[in-house]
Order: C-alpha cells, then sequence, then structure tokens
C-alpha cells in the first residue's frame, strides 16, 4: 500500500492521501492507523485526499463492504462526535464515485462531509467550521 498519513497536531487533523490503486482494504486500514496513533482523539478532524488515487476497480459492491467496517471503526472511534470529513477530489471522473461513498457515508460518520478541488479549500472550510462553532 502507497497511501499516506500525515497527523497535524498543531489542526488536529489527519490527512489521507491515496496514490495508486484504491482497495477497500486499504481505506479500512489507513482508517485504524488514524485512530490508534499516539495523541489522537476523536476531536481530530479528517481530510481524505483522492488526487492521485486510482479507484477505477472500486464498484458498489466494494463501496457498501467499505460502509460497513468504516461505519464500524467510525461509530468505536468517534463515539458520536460531530467531527468534519473533507474530502478532495478535482478530477472529474472520480468525482461521481466520491460524492456516492459520501452519500453512502453520510448516516456512519458522525461528521459534516463535503468535497473540495485542493487540499487548501479543506483545511479553510474546516478552520473557518470551528471558528463557526
Amino acid at each position: 500500500m502507497r497511501h499516506t498519513v500525515e497527523f497535524d497536531h498543531e489542526n488536529r487533523w489527519v490527512l489521507t492521501r491515496f496514490h495508486g490503486p484504491l482497495l477497500i482494504e486499504d481505506a479500512v486500514a489507513l482508517l485504524k492507523q488514524s485512530v490508534l496513533f499516539p495523541g489522537w482523539t476523536p476531536e481530530w478532524d479528517r481530510i481524505v485526499d483522492y488526487s492521485d488515487g486510482m479507484l477505477g476497480d472500486l464498484d458498489v459492491e466494494a463501496v457498501l463492504r467499505g460502509k460497513v467496517a468504516l461505519g464500524e471503526i467510525l461509530r468505536a472511534a468517534y463515539a458520536g462526535k460531530p467531527t468534519l470529513s473533507a474530502q478532495v477530489c478535482a478530477d472529474s471522473m472520480k468525482l461521481p464515485l466520491v460524492k456516492y461513498w459520501i452519500g453512502l457515508g453520510t448516516d456512519s460518520y458522525p461528521a459534516a462531509l463535503e468535497v473540495f478541488d485542493n487540499i487548501a479549500e479543506a483545511q479553510a472550510w474546516i478552520l473557518a467550521s470551528r471558528r463557526a462553532r
């Protein structure tokens, strides 16, 4: 798996970047890694970057499997805490699948889910949303 997870303690967010082929099992493993990171708390928001990811092998069955597995981790780790999840995808070919993925996840994830063209926009949204609370 060439995907990466970056932890920003100052801003309290986890940045997951997908590189190359993305399998649902990869997404599950990276989320598990995120919530087990020393110093992580349920107050940390998430940014997921699909820019370099290849989503072509994901189908409806895989997405539904992922919804179940990721939902279990999210419910246990976040315990209903309303956090933010910024999805980054500027590629018009990938965007429908990312939006479908988000649509399936809205009832499993105690967060506001939004899609952005780049990481800077995602970070700005998180910071502005926090100030508005």
